[in-house]
């Protein structure tokens, strides 16, 4: 089996929906004990405008536009943090039009060879349908779409691409969507109570599932003849 290496992970919430991102301010998350008063002068690239508010603090990307808010961090420890960020604003800011949700986990893995790298693209997209109509066909990008049976998720999906750096690296993009308004959902109250649950029940369930994914669809039989025939 060839070795894949994790190089970077991202882990990252994004809602959307109706906010006003002048509040969305580091000094709110203070007062409201989101974070702690003393960490307020450590936030960097600060901006916070009637049209967007976004910051750098603790290793924790925020981003509030007006139509989506967003919150990332590419540090696993403080993934729980994120979640604990997003369920303590909407707890307190339960009339806040809510609409959709999404999960997301992005990754970027190392292949320990160009061998690999190819074998990955020749698996995930064989080349036979393309060798007649062009010359050394390689993959740009593949995108699937489905449902997690034990999610209650409208849809999972999944875009894989190659990238330059690392050297012999792989992208991989894991998102879970949710969405909040349904038939059985139509008030604020009622949809922003579904989004504390998701967070809660759903959470490592995922980022379990996002990780086990994406290393699965890059396992790459270093023994196989599609392996050795990578190049063909």
């Amino acid at each position: 089996m060839a070795k894949l290496e994790i190089h970077e992970k991202l882990y990252s919430v994004v809602i959307l929906g109706d906010f006003n991102p002048a509040i969305f301010h580091p000094s709110w998350f203070a007062q409201n004990d989101l974070i702690a008063h003393q960490e307020i002068g450590d936030a960097s690239d600060l901006t916070c405008t009637d049209e967007v508010s976004t910051f750098v603090l603790d290793d924790i990307h925020f981003q509030i536009e007006r139509k989506k808010f967003g919150i990332t961090t590419k540090d696993a420890a403080k993934a729980p943090s994120v979640r604990d960020l997003v369920v303590g604003s909407f707890t307190l800011l339960e009339h806040t039009p809510l609409t959709f949700l999404g999960l997301n986990l992005d990754m970027t893995v190392a292949c320990d060879s160009q061998d690999a790298w190819h074998a990955i693209g020749h698996r995930l997209a064989p080349k036979d349908p393309w060798n007649d109509v062009m010359d050394s066909p390689g993959m740009i990008g593949v995108s699937m779409q489905g449902k997690r049976p034990e999610s209650s998720s409208e849809r999972i999906s999944i875009r894989i691409h190659p990238v330059m750096d690392p050297e012999n690296g792989v992208f991989v993009g894991v998102n879970q969507h949710y969405a909040l308004k349904s038939e059985s959902r139509r008030s604020i109250s009622e949809r922003n109570c579904e989004a504390m649950r998701i967070l809660g029940a759903d959470w490592t369930s995922f980022y379990n599932y996002a990780e086990k994914s994406a290393m699965k669809l890059l396992e790459v039989d270093n023994s196989s003849e599609a392996f050795s025939n990578a190049h063909s």
